[in-house]
């Protein structure tokens, strides 16, 4: 069953989340999970922010550091976690989490690697037995975002905004993506014409951000031309802002943006969806937003949104 089928089917907002923190978030972009919590908490909903998960080792798996077993034992002792605490529903910022968490748990329904895992975990007295699903919080956003939209404080109708949305959500469990398909997906641009914003579309709207891993920590100069690629698509029609839903494609988008800041001629900051969105709901956007984290200046969207 599918989120929005989930959430349809109760006809309220989504219970017992289990909240999936990101090293890449956390590390680059605490803002993400600092707004994604606001939204929740602005909502009421209930949610678990366990302090004993670890990194799902998904960016050390593509580069190669992380044997593919370790991943998954790692993951199963993850799983397991949400399932005994009662809150079922993972909930990701991160693409790469998600995808990774969503194949682990496939894997883990095979009965051999199932107890080649539990063989592991009875060491640190735990045993997975499934009944976890895993969901990005683009999802979750996306199917509340009428509320969303009812509670917002402004709008972004003075706001052009190119949407990216993150390889790992919408290409690994291609046949799963809410909001469109895979080859076009429209789940963040839904979530952002609900608040009433102008989209700008460009030519490289399925290209990479350019990040790749381990192109990215080697060298730097694939994943660099890839950016300037994308950048120069999305920024020809000059938005106000970039929207992701992937700590990766931001920093990527971010920080090479900045790089080639004179080859490009203009700017726009790079946000989280989770970003915007607590914006608009009126959340601090030093302390919750942390948007002072970001590397290309956000002043003049902060402006026009603080004008309506």
């Amino acid at each position: 069953m599918t989120l929005e089928a989930l959430i349809s089917s109760r006809a309220k907002l989504p219970e017992r989340l289990y909240l999936f923190k990101s090293c890449v978030a956390g590390t680059f972009y605490p803002g993400i999970e600092r707004s994604f919590r606001f939204i929740l908490n602005s909502l009421n909903v209930d949610y678990f922010d366990d302090p004993s998960q670890s990194s799902c080792t998904g960016f050390g798996v593509h580069c190669g550091m992380v044997p593919p077993q370790t991943n998954l034992t790692l993951n199963a002792r993850n799983l397991t976690l949400a399932s005994e605490s009662g809150y079922t529903n993972v909930v990701c910022t991160c693409p790469t989490s998600y995808a990774n968490l969503k194949e682990c748990v496939n894997e883990l329904s095979d009965t051999s690697s199932r107890a080649a895992v539990n063989d592991v975990l009875k060491q640190v007295g735990l045993e997975y037995n499934g009944g976890v699903t895993v969901y990005h919080a683009a999802e979750v956003l996306y199917v509340i975002k009428d509320s969303l939209a009812e509670r917002a404080k402004s709008s972004l109708s003075q706001l052009k905004i190119a949407t990216h949305h993150g390889c790992h959500y919408t290409k690994v469990f291609y046949d799963q993506v809410i909001g469109g398909l895979w080859e076009y997906p429209h789940l963040l641009d839904d979530i952002c014409t609900t608040f009433s914003a102008t989209l700008v579309d460009y030519s490289e709207r399925s290209l990479c951000c350019g990040m790749g891993f381990t192109n990215l920590m080697s060298t730097n100069d694939y994943s660099a031309v890839t950016s300037l690629r994308k950048l120069e698509s999305i920024l020809a029609d000059k938005p106000d802002v970039i929207v992701t839903m992937c700590a990766g494609c931001q920093l990527a988008l971010d920080r090479f943006q900045k790089k080639y800041e004179r080859r490009l001629g203009y700017t726009a900051p790079v946000l989280n969806v989770s970003q915007l969105v607590a914006i608009l709901l009126g959340a601090d956007k030093t302390k919750d937003a942390c948007l002072q984290f970001g590397t290309i200046n956000t002043g003049s969207i902060v402006n026009k949104l603080e004008a309506l």
